[in-house]
């Protein structure tokens, strides 16, 4: 077996390796608005659920939901995740398919003192951008021809997060200390098609915006047991609102009608300016009844006014309006101490509806769908190990106004590793 320091050097590098793979995770054509589309988060056993997670952790998994519930993990445990999205977009009559995926979310949980007090080192996304438009205007150029205009947009903002949480009995604590970071890289080339002669070349904007931040957040969590072998557990959940760095970075390119480099320009650049931008507060809360080993049900209820939102000159986004996503799912287990793979799968379901911050012709844009999954147990010598698999099935949006309807299949995999001896000191006699 790996030594301690050879396996904290592994995980450890893993942080920097995962996160050049995570930003594309998710698309949608309304990132384009503000910072991008906002990950509610959860990890893949929480999303075949739904989502839910804000009072509802097993043992065997993490939880970046609610910090309080990391405190239900009694042996260490390493967590990685990833999505594949496989999106219809239709707008106007016409309709277009996208995919993408990757790496979404990475963690790694440390018992400092047994059933009394975690840590937990987590990787995940904050906001995601990822989204492509194409707006022709035929015979409105000279010479007849077509203007063109390609708008791309790609990247995102991640949260590397350090947990502490505590348990007091039938109580959890946590408190949460995130760094945030990340760019967004917006593309903007302006064409002529269908011309005679090649006088006009192409100019293509670049626009690079970088962030970064510290904040905090805190957990809470009551396990009542109602019978010795069930539970009703209350979770709730708030990080207030903070100010975050933004840097901007702006550049002009004339190109050939081939794409060659001809001239450029800086047209911003203002990382002297100490400009910021203003993130709104979050709130979560939810309920799960346990019937241990065999059957939770959770309902989860979570908040964060994006109207409150405003740019790096302190005002708001018209784009962005109030934000909420309400989750009800659950997980089965045939039979616990089976001794066939099938009986001790979890089987989980949800369903979600999600107002999105996104307001667009004064226009929610809302967010419906059902998943379903499961968590299957390996046989792993160096511990204990589970694969999580699922599929979320939804829709985001509408066709009226001139909205985007997206028709998604989002696909979960997740694998966890547990073991009791990692950071155990070793006896011998």
């Amino acid at each position: 077996m790996w030594s301690k320091t050879r396996i904290i050097l592994a995980l450890f590098w893993s942080f920097f390796l995962f996160n050049q793979a995570a930003a594309q995770y998710d698309q949608t054509s309304y990132s384009i608005i503000g910072i991008g589309n906002p990950n509610w988060g959860g990890y893949s056993q929480n999303a075949l659920m739904g989502g839910v997670g804000v009072s509802y952790g097993s043992r065997l998994f993490l939880n970046n939901l609610n910090p309080a519930l990391l405190a239900s993990n009694q042996e260490a445990i390493f967590q990685l995740g990833s999505s594949f999205d496989i999106r219809s977009f239709t707008q106007d009559g016409n309709s277009y398919n996208s995919i993408a995926g990757g790496v979404k979310d990475f963690g790694l949980n440390l018992p400092i003192k047994y059933s009394k007090w975690n840590l937990g080192i987590s990787l995940n996304p904050y906001s995601n951008v990822n989204y492509g438009f194409i707006d022709s205007n035929d015979g409105a150029g000279p010479e007849g021809s077509t203007p063109v205009v390609e708008v791309e947009g790609r990247g995102g903002i991640e949260e590397l997060s350090v947990v502490n949480s505590f348990r007091i009995k039938n109580f959890q604590l946590g408190i949460k200390t995130s760094f945030l970071f990340g760019s967004i890289q917006k593309e903007d080339k302006f064409s002529l098609t269908g011309l005679t002669t090649t006088n006009f070349g192409d100019a293509v904007v670049n626009q690079t915006k970088s962030y970064h931040s510290v904040t905090f957040g805190v957990g809470g969590l009551y396990k009542l047991l109602l019978t010795p072998d069930s539970r009703l557990n209350i979770g709730a959940t708030y990080s207030p609102e903070f100010t975050m760095r933004q840097n901007i970075l702006a550049t002009l390119e004339n190109q050939t009608s081939g794409g060659a480099f001809i001239s450029g320009d800086t047209l911003v650049n203002d990382r002297s300016d100490k400009k910021t931008i203003s993130i709104p507060a979050k709130f979560g809360f939810g309920l799960s009844y346990e019937k241990f080993q065999k059957l939770t049900i959770g309902l989860d209820f979570l908040s964060q006014d994006w109207a409150s939102y405003k740019d790096e000159n302190g005002l708001a986004e018209s784009g962005y309006g109030s934000a909420y996503r309400v989750a009800l799912g659950g997980e089965f287990i045939p039979n616990y101490q089976a001794q066939k793979l099938f009986s001790v799968t979890s089987y989980r379901f949800g369903v979600h509806y999600e107002q999105t911050p996104f307001l667009v012709n004064n226009e929610t844009i809302d967010d419906i769908g059902i998943s379903i999954g499961a968590s299957l147990p390996l046989n792993a010598f160096w511990g204990q190990a589970y694969l999580n698999f699922g599929t979320t099935f939804g829709r985001r949006g509408n066709v009226s106004n001139g909205l985007v309807r997206e028709n998604y299949v989002k696909i979960h995999l997740g694998f966890s590793l547990q073991d009791a001896t990692w950071f155990t000191r070793q006896k011998f006699n």
